[in-house]
């Protein structure tokens, strides 16, 4: 899965030299909550979020009235509170990739660059959960069976056979690793008829069957 696949390539986008309120009118007429600021030629000079808008902005105890507070920022320009030094992916990268860097940034949403530094896209945390959503077949109906196992070599090769010979179509399949225990949980989540059969072929190969839940499949 990759950035390309799921970024909108379509960007409302905002030069420095527009106002504020320029800026927060966009934001609110699109339903956005960040704008890439670039220059004529497309290239990233920074970005703006309703975030920093909100700070710039008169807070609620002030005495201006609307039309003053919309003045002020009427003469406030973006590149006064826009960030430069944004975080920017690129239209290859795996979306595991981004999802780290939403865990490690904090940031909602980043724009996708190209080698010039052009924006060619932007991809926000509703984008890489459509990613996930399709990832682990969550909108099909389905049979989900948690296995946990001891760490080692072909023990996920041999669930999977278990599903083969039974001629059973597996739809997503991830692990989650316990390094402490030296343990893994293995997720399979599958189109099955009778779940029983899978349930007790698994714990004969000598695994642990630990949840097992019946998913109707999500829209």
């Amino acid at each position: 899965m990759l950035v390309k696949d799921f970024m909108t390539p379509v960007v409302y986008k905002i030069s420095e030299d527009q106002t504020i309120l320029e800026a927060r009118e966009l934001m609110m007429r699109k339903n956005l909550l960040s704008l890439p600021v670039t220059d004529d030629l497309m290239r990233l000079r920074g970005i703006i979020t309703m975030t920093d808008i909100g700070k710039a902005s008169p807070g609620a105890g002030s005495t201006l009235s609307k039309y003053e507070a919309n003045y002020l920022l009427g003469r406030l320009l973006v590149k006064d509170i826009m960030s430069r030094n944004v975080v920017t992916v690129n239209a290859d990268d795996s979306i595991e990739y981004i999802c780290y860097q939403v865990y490690k940034t904090r940031v909602n949403a980043f724009p996708v660059v190209d080698e010039n530094n052009k924006v060619c896209g932007i991809i926000a945390q509703s984008d890489m959960l459509k990613a996930f959503v399709k990832a682990f077949g969550l909108h099909h109906p389905c049979t989900r069976i948690t296995v946990t196992v001891k760490d080692g070599v072909g023990v996920l090769a041999d669930i999977a056979r278990i599903y083969k010979e039974n001629e059973i179509n597996i739809l997503s399949l991830y692990t989650r690793v316990d390094s402490e225990l030296g343990e893994s949980e293995i997720v399979v989540r599958a189109n099955l008829d009778n779940h029983m059969d899978i349930i007790e072929q698994i714990r004969e190969a000598g695994y642990n069957v630990t949840d097992v839940m019946t998913i109707r499949g999500m829209t």
